[in-house]
């Protein structure tokens, strides 16, 4: 019950955390993102999270009930609903803007959690509730907290890649939002946007 506290209270700082005096990032994670598109349009993402070893080794240790270093079936379940649904309120981290209108991601599909090299990860599939036009929406894609408890960044090495025919002649940038910085206006987040050729 002790370890079932400390996720608790690490998860409540992760959604709930407003207090400038913890500008700093807390917990950390590494992520992978897949877009699927379907007709030219992005209908889904699926994300691959690492966590920090810290964080990571807390919810493993509270959750892998038989100590053997792995999640199964019945472990990651428990890890969904005792230390992910929550995130729903907070669009499980994911911000897909269109113009000022944020799309509500309220739905999760393929959810798994797992160890891999002794790290906690999980992967999810958030459907998009309208499919999105790289060209003409000219959309934004944030992978971030915005309480600032929880720091997202995307991986090194194959960051971003695509399940179904990527938009002809785009590419994905990472560009700095100035227009929305985060935790009291201290943070500028990365957004993530498809250059498309006009035409």
């Amino acid at each position: 019950m002790r370890i079932l506290l400390i996720v608790s209270i690490l998860l409540a700082g992760a959604v709930g955390m407003v207090r400038p005096a913890a500008a700093h990032p807390h917990i950390f994670i590494d992520a992978r993102v897949v877009f699927h598109l379907k007709g030219g349009k992005i209908v889904a993402i699926t994300q691959h999270w690492t966590f920090d070893a810290v964080f990571g080794g807390v919810v493993i240790h509270a959750f892998d009930r038989n100590r053997d270093g792995k999640l199964d079936a019945g472990e990651a379940e428990m890890v969904r609903r005792g230390a992910f649904d929550a995130l729903k309120d907070f669009n499980y981290f994911t911000v897909v803007r269109i113009g000022r209108e944020e799309l509500k991601l309220d739905r999760v599909t393929g959810f798994a959690a797992s160890v891999v090299d002794g790290r906690l990860t999980y992967r999810f599939t958030l459907p998009l509730p309208r499919p999105v036009d790289p060209r003409g929406d000219n959309p934004d894609f944030l992978f971030v907290d915005k309480t600032y408890y929880v720091a997202v960044d995307l991986a090194k090495q194959s960051p971003i890649t695509f399940a179904g025919a990527a938009p002809a002649g785009c590419r994905t940038v990472m560009r700095d939002d100035f227009e929305n910085p985060i935790y009291f206006g201290l943070v500028v987040p990365q957004m993530l946007n498809f250059d498309c050729p006009t035409g």
